[in-house]
């Protein structure tokens, strides 16, 4: 047993380090844990850090402009989240931190982005701001309150006429109810089959506040939206703001956008661009 609980590989200048057929800058921190399992975390600087990000988050063939705004913020977005974790390192890499694919995401015009906002982040009051995005809002922001305890009027919802030629800014989805009985049951909300999902509140983006699921037996269940969304899966529930039609035994959801919705709309920085 080695008695050291942490190893740093420094690669030479300009060199990467390679983990599971992804090259790295930076330096790799390898943690041995409590319970003799390893955690492997990227020290990496903020600038490189980004430019492995951007790619993940929008199309390196966008416009330089989009492109800039997501750099900015990235940066401000990983700048906040230092320390928020109380763990070993800052940001996750995935859909609840920022996607990050290392020296293998690098691509020239996301790079440039990069390098044409060097240091620049956005701040209110003087501190660094939760400068989140998302794909596609719909039509709408969200507040950033009705999500996280954050009140700041930066993140307060506004209107948007830009993302409506997105993607994602219609969809539908059909759910087998026994599904979505199993799923609820799995993650500790208890109820047996489901005879109807209906709207019991909205908020003034029109996405859903509240659910109210009725069983079969008459029993019935209010769950916050953001909460069922996450149940069913963030990313196959794309939003909270939809519609719901019961089918029998399955329902269909036809939504508007893509995220949580709060902060800049990427969709709607491209149509502005």
């Amino acid at each position: 047993m080695y008695p050291n609980k942490r190893i740093i590989i420094q690669p030479m200048k300009d060199s990467s380090v390679t983990i599971n057929n992804h090259r790295f800058r930076g330096d790799l921190v390898i943690i041995r844990t409590p319970t003799n399992r390893l955690t492997v975390v990227n020290s990496v600087n903020i600038e490189d850090y980004i430019k492995g990000v951007l790619y993940h988050e929008v199309s390196h063939h966008w416009p330089m402009e989009v492109l800039k705004a997501q750099a900015v913020a990235t940066r401000t977005y990983a700048l906040y989240s230092i320390n928020s974790l109380a763990k070993d390192y800052d940001v996750t890499n995935d859909i609840y931190s920022q996607v990050y694919g290392g020296r293998n995401s690098e691509r020239y015009r996301t790079g440039l982005a990069v390098e044409r906002t060097t240091g620049e982040i956005l701040t209110y009051k003087g501190n660094i701001l939760p400068a989140y995005f998302h794909a596609t809002c719909g039509g709408m922001t969200e507040d950033a309150g009705r999500l996280w305890n954050i009140d700041l009027p930066p993140l307060k919802g506004v209107p948007c006429q830009f993302c409506k030629d997105s993607p994602h800014m219609r969809w539908v989805k059909n759910y087998r109810l026994k599904d979505i009985q199993d799923a609820l049951n799995n993650h500790g909300h208890v109820i047996g089959l489901i005879k109807s999902i209906d709207v019991a509140e909205r908020d003034r983006s029109s996405r859903i506040s509240q659910l109210k699921i009725t069983g079969r037996k008459g029993e019935q269940l209010l769950l916050k939206g953001k909460d069922f969304r996450e149940v069913i899966g963030p990313n196959d529930l794309k939003s909270d703001n939809y519609e719901i039609e019961m089918k029998g035994y399955f329902v269909d959801i036809i939504g508007r956008g893509w995220g949580h919705g709060v902060g800049m709309c990427q969709w709607g920085a491209y149509g502005m661009a």
